[in-house]
């Protein structure tokens, strides 16, 4: 990076595993990015924070974070059903932000949170750091390029470790591995595909019905183009697959373990026999926060913006209905 331009001044607002230890590791790496201001749960969560990263400024509250004139952009990452207040927040104060996943509870707060930005004129992105991936980011160029000839089916899993679940987190209604990996998933098929769900069928264990955060979530789903779509994000399987399918009416690919490997394969076979590119597993959270920071000078990234996430938001309404009602439903989109 050009070391004439000026960093990006953060201000980090919740201070969990996730900013703690992948993305603020991730700012502090990069020369185009500082921490200078946080907010934690606790004055003792915000002060251990602010030591360990070299943060001048512990802020008391999110409105005295939002008014910090020090800060260029704020990355949130409260709570799931914090996102809401917080992004508005941030409109409000014309703050630029990275927000993290699932954007929003619901499809209505996420299109409200997406046109307060773009009314406010700050930039806004949603944290699918999964699409930095090389292999994914290649995988979509070739599904785009029309190798595979019309997309019929798509399968898309993901393991997760499994920690133990305490305070926000064992509320079912902003938890669970649905929200932690399910959303990147539902994300990724559309980006990858270049096609939406419209229609989808999904379950859990255990059964969001009994009011559990679940462990395993499991959806079908039909997208635009008429191919069918299977995504499946886990906690209860150790050595999970962990790699994306996509069959075509020429050519398929697949790709190897998307994590916890240190290589990754893409491998296209049609008539003709296989082709088998090899990519370094990429530093996902590294490369989110300089997308971001290319965002702040104009350079358009891979990461979706709000009108993007919020159909993402409005698939994930429809798969809870569909795990609610126990039927096929249809992705509202507006």
């Amino acid at each position: 990076m050009n070391a004439t331009v000026t960093p990006v001044r953060w201000g980090v607002v919740g201070l969990g595993w996730a900013a703690a230890d992948f993305v603020a590791p991730a700012m502090v790496k990069s020369t185009g990015s500082r921490i200078v201001a946080c907010l934690g749960s606790t004055a003792e969560k915000s002060k251990a924070f602010a030591e360990r990263f070299g943060v001048t400024k512990a802020h008391a509250d999110l409105s005295a974070l939002m008014a910090d004139p020090d800060v260029d952009a704020v990355y949130i990452a409260l709570p799931n059903a914090m996102h809401h207040e917080a992004v508005l927040a941030g409109a409000r104060a014309q703050k630029h932000m990275l927000c993290e996943k699932p954007f929003a509870m619901l499809a209505a707060h996420a299109r409200e949170m997406s046109e307060a930005c773009k009314r406010a004129g700050v930039i806004l992105r949603i944290a699918h750091q999964i699409r930095m991936d090389a292999a994914v980011t290649r995988a979509r160029e070739i599904v785009r390029s029309g190798r595979l000839g019309r997309i019929v089916s798509m399968s898309l899993e993901r393991t997760s470790a499994m920690p133990p679940r305490k305070t926000w987190r064992l509320d079912n209604a902003q938890s669970g591995v649905m929200y932690d990996v399910g959303v990147h998933l539902l994300d990724l098929t559309q980006w990858v595909s270049g096609q939406k769900f419209v229609e989808v069928s999904a379950f859990t264990h255990p059964d969001r019905r009994d009011g559990h955060a679940d462990d395993s979530f499991t959806v079908q789903g039909r997208l635009q183009g008429g191919a069918h779509a299977q995504v499946r994000a886990t906690r209860e399987v150790p050595q999970g697959e962990n790699n994306l399918l996509i069959e075509g009416t020429e050519a398929t690919l697949v790709t190897s373990p998307l994590r916890w490997a240190t290589e990754h394969t893409v491998t296209v076979r049609d008539k003709n026999g296989s082709n088998v590119e090899r990519f370094a597993a990429s530093p996902a959270y590294e490369l989110q926060v300089l997308a971001f920071e290319g965002e702040l000078r104009g350079l358009r990234s891979n990461l979706p913006d709000g009108d993007d996430s919020a159909y993402t938001v409005a698939v994930t309404n429809a798969v809870l209905k569909s795990i609610e009602e126990r039927k096929i439903v249809t992705v509202a989109a507006s």
